[in-house]
């Protein structure tokens, strides 16, 4: 029971989610921790596709200075509620969003921010690299690469694909998603601007 009573704790620990929730995917996954984390990443999905259309007019801003003085951010991270808006938890995710900004610099939201001239011009310069290399790579292939490096270009600059600064295991959707099965409300990024000197 002791052991059980652990591994509850370090799943409450990683995703911040119920005691019952932790238990039950626990018990679900026989008390492997890693297949209980993706059974509750599996169920916080579900959750955050049902929330997803509801609307978020409640939120908070949060601002971060690093200790250098020469980075700042500014994140603006909505709910449905004032009351949720309110919470430790939710302010302590969007400011943990703000350092993720600062830290990684992202440039767009999401892919489907990405202009398409941007991706047009990042595929080609990977398929003009492979003339380059002029090796003798089948279409197949090559496009498995093309799409791999495309994803990579994703990962690193749009904010919600980024793997979280704190657990590379998480991407910042996945953190969201996590908050939004914790908190049963939809909870989006309206905006964010990071400036450097």
């Amino acid at each position: 029971m002791g052991l059980q009573i652990e591994k509850i704790k370090k799943l409450r620990a990683r995703t911040g989610l119920g005691i019952v929730e932790c238990r039950t995917a626990l018990e679900e996954a026989e008390g492997d921790i890693e297949k209980a984390l993706k059974i509750l990443a599996l169920k916080s999905k579900g959750i955050a596709e049902q929330k997803e259309e509801r609307e978020v007019k409640e939120g908070v801003i949060s601002a971060y200075i690093h200790s250098n003085q020469k980075i700042g951010v500014l994140v603006e991270l909505l709910c449905e509620t004032d009351f949720v808006a309110r919470s430790p938890e939710f302010q302590k995710l969007a400011h943990e969003i703000a350092l993720q900004v600062a830290a990684t610099n992202p440039r767009w939201l999401s892919k489907n921010e990405v202009p398409s001239d941007v991706i047009k011009e990042h595929i080609d310069s990977v398929r003009e690299s492979f003339k380059e290399e002029k090796s003798k790579k089948s279409p197949e292939i090559e496009e498995k690469i093309v799409q791999n490096k495309l994803e990579q270009f994703f990962r690193e600059n749009c904010l919600l694909e980024q793997p979280y600064i704190r657990d590379e295991s998480l991407i910042i959707n996945d953190l969201i998603e996590q908050k939004i099965a914790l908190f049963k409300e939809n909870i989006m990024v309206g905006r964010f601007v990071r400036f450097a000197i």
